[in-house]
């Protein structure tokens, strides 16, 4: 075997073995479904929770299935989040601006750009990167979808562009002492405040409030109970995310058939803490029902009965058959 045969053979060896040393991975995988015509598109999961070390590497994926009746581009961006003060906010997008919690920068989604055809969906990996300097606490940013519809005629003459966005939302927690810090603050029945209520149903506004430096999952039930101390209904509160530094409502509904006199609702809420610490919470509110149309409907009937009663006693003689 001459020289140039040598090298060209030991060339050969060493590509084959580093392709057989070295794992293949796609960046994504698309499949065909059989979907409905929706002209929208749909992102899972919504929301996405690790728990990691630092200079620990995970990879969990997102899922995009198009429901649009064409070929449709979409464009993947990262960005923070952070909790609201508001009842109807859960969280507030921070677009190009990074949050004290940021995290958007070691978010790696394995394409920026994809396109699909109607009925596809496309599994695509998130590498997650946790830096090896990283401080124990949690991280809150998130992946964001959208399309790119292409440029046309009603554009140059005016017409609207519509672009859709749905966001994975990534709860990063870096195992570590943290501080973990909330409570109840209260419970209410939504809307405006009264003397009394007419019916049923009862929605109840739970208002939990974290202080800390990471999310907590809050979770527990709100009792229902009658003027004698009786158990009426117990209705469950699942657990929900609450975003550092903000407020997060949660709402429950009872359902309830006919209701006269007072009653009491009060929720008792474990703060949700990682730490294995249970700490419940526990707030009540008092309310009246008085069903007036219906008492003042019972009432009219009973009075006209009665005052029916006696006019015919009044005025008809009724005399026993010999």
């Amino acid at each position: 075997m001459n020289i140039r045969s040598k090298l060209y053979f030991s060339t050969f060896f060493f590509v084959a073995f580093f392709i057989s040393a070295t794992p293949f991975t796609s960046a994504y995988t698309i499949e065909k479904l059989s979907v409905e015509a929706r002209n929208d598109f749909v992102l899972e999961p919504g929301k996405v929770e690790v728990f990691l070390e630092p200079g620990e590497t995970v990879v969990r994926n997102i899922y995009v299935t198009s429901r649009v009746q064409k070929r449709t581009k979409f464009v993947i961006q990262t960005e923070d989040f952070i909790g609201s003060q508001k009842e109807d906010n859960a969280i507030v997008l921070l677009g190009d601006i990074k949050s004290p919690y940021s995290f958007k920068d070691a978010l790696l989604p394995e394409v920026r750009e994809f396109s699909l055809d109607f009925g596809q969906k496309i599994t695509i990996p998130i590498k997650i990167k946790i830096p090896q300097n990283a401080q124990p606490g949690g991280f809150y940013s998130s992946v964001i979808i959208s399309n790119a519809p292409e440029k046309d005629a009603n554009i140059a003459t005016g017409g609207a562009r519509v672009i859709s966005r749905l966001g994975a939302l990534f709860f990063i927690r870096i195992k570590g002492d943290a501080r973990e810090e909330g409570k109840l603050d209260d419970i209410r029945i939504a809307g405006p405040s009264k003397l009394f209520y007419q019916k049923g149903p009862f929605d109840f506004q739970l208002l939990f409030s974290n202080t800390g430096s990471v999310h907590l999952v809050p979770y527990g039930k709100v009792i229902i109970t009658n003027f004698t101390g009786s158990v009426l209904a117990t209705i469950p509160v699942d657990g929900y995310f609450a975003l550092p530094n903000s407020l997060r409502y949660r709402e429950v509904t009872w359902y309830s058939d006919f209701l006269l006199g007072r009653y009491k609702a009060t929720a008792e809420i474990s703060r949700g803490y990682k730490n294995g610490i249970d700490v419940v919470d526990t707030k009540s509110i008092a309310f009246w029902v008085i069903p007036w149309k219906f008492i003042l409907m019972v009432f009219v009937s009973i009075f006209a009965i009665v005052s029916v009663f006696f006019y015919i006693r009044k005025n008809f003689e009724f005399k026993k058959k010999k």
